[in-house]
């Protein structure tokens, strides 16, 4: 508990409130002068309750060991430290309330266009999908049509040697004179082109 001499009630809260405003009002003042204004008042408190200025306070020993200086300025530093303390937490505060702000107004501003984007990508995934799908078809397609044209072409083979063969069957059965084989062979070539 704080000694009752030196522990002003309403004071106490004040400096925060101060704190505020002037961080608030004037966000160059350092915390440093805030801190001097806050142990002078403190020690101008103490000057005034414990050291004499009232007679009618009688003088113990408890009242001198509360009254010792190295008491007294630890007391002090202890506030101030406080002080600095509080002012750090309200400037981290004040810090991140600009910062949830900021980073609101972000999200407002990407919000739209994530949904745009997210609304793209789902047509063009439509999109790709179609184009797979007729992908599949088409190379589907082509197959039958591969397996179509190997057909056609063993049956223009086959379709050739029997053309071939009657050829041969039809020059068989007509054996023309000796002196017409020289045109025979040729007629034979002509045909096999």
């Amino acid at each position: 508990m704080w000694p009752p001499l030196c522990h002003p009630p309403i004071p106490r809260r004040r400096p925060i409130i101060t704190a505020l405003m002037m961080i608030n009002k004037h966000p160059l003042i350092s915390s440093l002068q805030l801190l001097k204004n806050e142990s002078e008042e403190v020690q101008s408190l103490c000057k005034s309750d414990g050291r004499g200025n009232n007679p009618e306070a009688p003088r113990s020993n408890s009242n001198d060991k509360i009254m010792d200086p190295k008491r007294v300025k630890r007391i002090l530093a202890n506030r101030q430290s406080a002080q600095r303390s509080r002012v750090r937490k309200l400037q981290y505060i004040s810090e991140l309330e600009r910062s949830v702000t900021s980073l609101q107004a972000e999200v407002s501003v990407l919000s739209p266009r994530v949904a745009f984007l997210d609304h793209h990508r789902l047509v063009l995934n439509v999109d790709n999908n179609a184009l797979k799908q007729r992908i599949a078809a088409l190379t589907q397609d082509k197959v039958f049509k591969d397996a179509h044209q190997e057909a056609l072409k063993r049956e223009i083979e086959r379709l050739r040697q029997v053309y071939y063969q009657q050829n041969l069957k039809k020059m068989e059965n007509s054996t023309p004179p000796p002196s017409s084989n020289a045109n025979a062979s040729t007629e034979e070539e002509q045909l096999l082109k």
